[in-house]
């Protein structure tokens, strides 16, 4: 009693272990039977689970049986032996299999020996209830067999069974989830990355589209140049999810961010050793990149050294971790942008001549926001309605003194400084109008140089009530009784306002 005690133990501890060793459930059951193989001295084995969607019960894992054999494994819910466990939910012992007219033989009959007994053994496996499947052996009967403990040993099997079963199910469904969320995340990008959703009707802006919807489809390299805040990751962002890269990785790296030491290992990683403090093997950023695009902005403060590197990674596709031996491979789609003047860069010596034609492709130059004033309230109109609703905030329109200071300004931050600049109104504004005085002071002092010169205290004080009335008329839809009840004058007094200052209501 205590030997078999023992050998029970054994048995559950090398199962345990068998289920620790993987997540991967076919991984863990084959374990499990070779577990059983070992200690119960099988003849064959199986694991069969009930499938849902066509409700036939299917092996899993076979031991002892042919990839043919396994396959011919297939019952229904009631038909068989397994059938019957898993319609029923009770175990199943048979003495002798060759006596039982039950067993069908579906895996092929068992070689039949004289004086040898086969006992077959299926009990179910539960899950939350519900019967899932069905572990099922056979192995050599001697006389005196417990069979009553052998079954109870397989029940216990069967509940952990069930629970990898689970936990596998749970992993299924994750990765359904993750794959789902990540296909809407990546619908979303493509959508926001859109060239039809960039802003800006302006000449220069149309070119830039054209451009744009030229070279996605190509490998090409792209190079995006402008001023800094003119829009260049928006640009490479809808290069890539408008090409046939769209649904592989999107990489970038800010090449000013990072020392050139640590900038190498970023953009090819370190093998483990490589340096002090490279505790383990890191990947870099043209492995994570592959089958997709890898941005590298502001290429134009690449060390001479890391430029060589560069070079090769682009002319070769390929390279190698610091540190490391192993030459890799990759694919990806490369772009980068800079606003520094390469040619300048390259007759002081700092930038290589070959890494310039390497890179220069298909350039694509950004204009800057004072080259398309067109465009400036367009941006506008779309940074207010977006960071109105961010605070909560039920602001929808902008003044027209506000609106020439906007457009008169010559925007050294471009895009980036508009958008700052609106953020920072919206914030200060607490009407549904923005105005001239929640701009930023650098707007206010281009306001204040053309108030102050050439205009008389009078001509100022005739622009603030001409705004103040354009914005009562416009808050009451044109109509000028409702706008001089909001002024507190009557409505003839509005009108001779509205006729001196030349004031057209119905187009507000």
């Amino acid at each position: 009693m205590a030997k078999k005690l023992t050998r029970d133990v054994e048995v559950l501890s090398d199962v345990a272990r068998a289920f620790t060793d993987s997540l991967h459930l076919e991984n863990t059951l084959e374990s499990l039977l070779k577990t059983l193989d070992t200690h119960l001295k099988l003849q064959r084995g199986t694991i069969t689970l009930l499938n849902p969607d066509t409700e036939m019960i299917d092996i899993q894992v076979a031991h002892g049986l042919s990839l043919e054999l396994k396959k011919r494994g297939t019952y229904k819910v009631g038909e068989g032996i397994t059938g019957m466990v898993v319609e029923t939910g009770k175990e199943v012992v048979i003495p002798d299999i060759h006596k039982d007219p039950r067993f069908l033989a579906k895996t092929g009959t068992r070689p039949k020996t004289k004086g040898q007994r086969l006992a077959f053994f299926c009990v179910p496996i539960k899950l939350e209830g519900r019967t899932i499947g069905a572990i099922s052996v056979d192995r050599k009967a001697k006389p005196g067999d417990d069979f009553e403990s052998n079954v109870h040993l397989l029940e216990i099997i069967a509940t952990m069974v069930a629970q990898a079963v689970k936990l596998d199910n749970l992993i299924k469904s994750d990765k359904r989830q993750l794959t789902i969320e990540n296909e809407r995340l990546r619908s979303e990008l493509k959508k926001r990355f859109n060239v039809h959703n960039m802003i800006g009707t302006s000449n220069a802006m149309q070119e830039i589209y054209r451009l744009i919807e030229q070279v996605a489809n190509s490998n090409a390299t792209v190079l995006i140049r402008g001023e800094s805040g003119t829009g260049k990751d928006l640009v490479a962002h809808a290069v890539h999810y408008n090409s046939l890269r769209a649904d592989k990785p999107f990489v970038k790296i800010n090449c000013t961010a990072l020392p050139e030491t640590l900038l190498e290992s970023e953009l090819f990683g370190h093998e483990k050793g490589a340096f002090t403090g490279a505790l383990e093997r890191k990947i870099g950023r043209f492995e994570m990149a592959h089958g997709g695009t890898i941005f590298l902005d502001e290429i134009g403060d690449f060390s001479l050294n890391l430029q060589v590197k560069l070079l090769r990674a682009i002319q070769f596709k390929e390279f190698e971790r610091v540190g490391g031996t192993e030459t890799i491979k990759t694919n990806v789609r490369i772009i980068v942008a800079t606003n520094k003047n390469l040619e300048e860069e390259i007759k002081n010596g700092v930038f290589r001549e070959d890494l310039y034609y390497r890179i220069n492709v298909f350039p694509i130059f950004l204009p800057a926001l004072r080259e398309r004033k067109n465009d400036v309230m367009l941006l506008a109109d779309t940074f207010l309605e977006k960071y109105a609703a961010e605070n909560s905030k039920d602001i929808n329109r902008i003044s027209t003194p506000a609106i020439q200071m906007l457009t008169s300004y010559h925007w050294p931050g471009n895009v980036r400084e508009l958008e700052n600049c609106i953020e920072r109104a919206v914030l200060l504004c607490n009407e549904d109008v923005i105005r001239s005085e929640h701009l930023p002071p650098s707007l206010q002092m281009v306001k204040k140089t053309e108030n102050i010169e050439g205009r008389s205290l009078t001509e100022i004080i005739e622009n603030k009530e001409k705004e103040i009335i354009v914005d009562a008329l416009k808050r009451n839809g044109g109509r000028q009784r409702k706008a001089a009840q909001e002024l507190a004058v009557t409505e003839r007094i509005l009108g001779y306002k509205i006729k001196k200052y030349d004031i057209l209501p119905k187009y507000l």
